[in-house]
């Protein structure tokens, strides 16, 4: 086929108009917030003191100022204790069940879930690929069971209980708070809103010290009798969430700090990552191999229609027609990219805007060689 003498045919307004829906497309799939709906899927659950993550959620404190000190992973250590109870076993990703976020993705401590496995750690190395000391338990039942999970770490390393009995001990780890002053507690989800946990929370306290094993076994006879989180009051704990409030945006903090926990109306991104890209992210599965086809081939067509618009309509446009399809395909890209960071369903990376402005490329590529083909039938 002859596709110059065929693009002859083809009028400014049809080639404007394909322009046109070609960029909506892209638009409308770059930026469709899939699930999300943007409410923050928190709820209080009725038949008991907890709140329930369903979906896209979140529940977080201001920065602790008081929460960094010295001692808390040296002589006193620290203990963490949660009561909880996963959606699932089979949600897809390393999802947030707690974190304590101080700015820095490399310190934070986090309580995260993947599949059945608990796991706890600081850092970012949520793949492990790095190999990060880390502590993990698997929660053994075939289908998700309320569990009483206790964390104590201190100079004699790091440990995890399962409903009152020892499960895992790590004598060379020790978790550390993050420092500064300025970490936030966070439940369901991470500050970037894109590790959602879906699950039932019903009492979070955490203490200044390390709890022993009579002191955990004691603290989950108490939880089994009163099934109430209140008991920890008189142990002293530095945070501690009973859930009871049964409505309302807020959670109260009984350990007497004021450090409430919000529960929003709107799912809220606490902090934004934009044209993100690190080794984590490549790993090379169906799912990343999928993204990369659909992110290089669908700007082909946007480069193709471009260029052939700007030669239509002559003049500069036709003269500089390849570098202006090329940043236009570069601006439609990073606009959709810098967009996605706010929403949690979605995520701005820059191996996507490198693999969209490829595709341009492609696209204006394409458009040349068919039309040097055209010209050399002709001839």
């Amino acid at each position: 086929m002859d596709f110059s003498k065929y693009q002859k045919k083809i009028s400014l307004k049809c080639l404007v108009g394909l322009s046109v829906a070609v960029l909506f497309g892209i638009l409308f799939f770059g930026l469709w917030p899939k699930d999300f709906n943007f409410s923050n899927d928190v709820t209080w659950i009725t038949e008991q003191p907890g709140i329930r993550f369903s979906g896209y959620g979140i529940a977080y404190t201001d920065p602790i100022k008081e929460l960094s000190k010295e001692d808390d992973s040296g002589e006193n250590g620290f203990s963490v204790e949660i009561v909880l109870k996963p959606a699932s076993y089979h949600e897809d990703g390393f999802n947030f069940i707690l974190a304590l976020h101080n700015g820095k993705d490399s310190n934070q401590l986090l309580v995260g879930q993947w599949h059945s496995w608990i796991i706890v750690m600081n850092g970012d190395d949520y793949n492990h690929r790095r190999r990060t000391k880390r502590i993990a338990v698997k929660l053994a039942e075939v289908s998700p069971t309320t569990r009483f999970v206790t964390i104590t770490t201190g100079k004699h390393g790091t440990s995890i209980y399962l409903d009152g009995q020892l499960n895992r001990t790590k004598r060379d780890l020790t978790i550390k708070i993050p420092d500064g002053g300025k970490a936030r507690l966070l439940l369901g989800n991470s500050v970037y809103g894109k590790a959602s946990w879906k699950g039932d929370v019903y009492g979070v306290a955490f203490h200044r010290y390390t709890l022993t094993d009579q002191d955990v076994a004691m603290h989950f006879d108490n939880w089994v009798k009163h099934k109430n989180f209140l008991f920890a009051m008189k142990y002293k704990p530095f945070l501690m969430y009973s859930f009871d409030e049964k409505g309302g945006k807020r959670v109260l903090d009984h350990s007497g700090g004021n450090y409430d926990l919000e529960i929003p109306s709107r799912m809220q991104i606490l902090d934004k990552k934009i044209l993100s890209l690190t080794w984590e992210q490549l790993n090379f599965d169906s799912g990343f191999i999928q993204d990369i086809i659909i992110n290089f081939a669908g700007f082909i067509p946007l480069g193709f229609v471009l260029i052939a618009t700007f030669v239509k309509v002559g003049g500069s446009l036709k003269k500089y027609g390849i570098l202006i399809t090329l940043v236009s395909g570069l601006t439609i890209s990073l606009v959709i990219e810098i967009l996605q960071a706010w929403i949690p369903s979605r995520s701005s990376d820059f191996l996507d805007l490198l693999l969209n402005t490829l595709g341009t490329l492609l696209g204006v590529m394409s458009y040349i060689l068919l039309t040097i083909r055209g010209s050399s039938a002709r001839g």
